[in-house]
């Protein structure tokens, strides 16, 4: 599974919020998430926890892509 970046960063702009601090938000370094949002690494179930806890109105479907 791998998160979509076009709509990660989509909803960090919308809230102001940067790369940076979301990770440090959903308990994750820096470089973890942003080793997922480029594709390096798949989405694990830490990343996908704390994004869903962070962005209630978010689905599983709307934060990743299939392939």
């Amino acid at each position: 599974m791998k998160l979509s970046k076009r709509k990660i960063n989509a909803i960090l702009r919308e809230q102001c919020i940067s790369q940076n601090a979301l990770a440090r938000t959903i308990g994750v370094r820096p470089g973890t998430l942003s080793n997922a949002l480029s594709g390096r690494r798949g989405v694990g179930r830490v990343i996908l926890a704390g994004l869903l806890h962070q962005f209630p109105n978010e689905s599983v479907a709307s934060l990743t892509e299939r392939g």
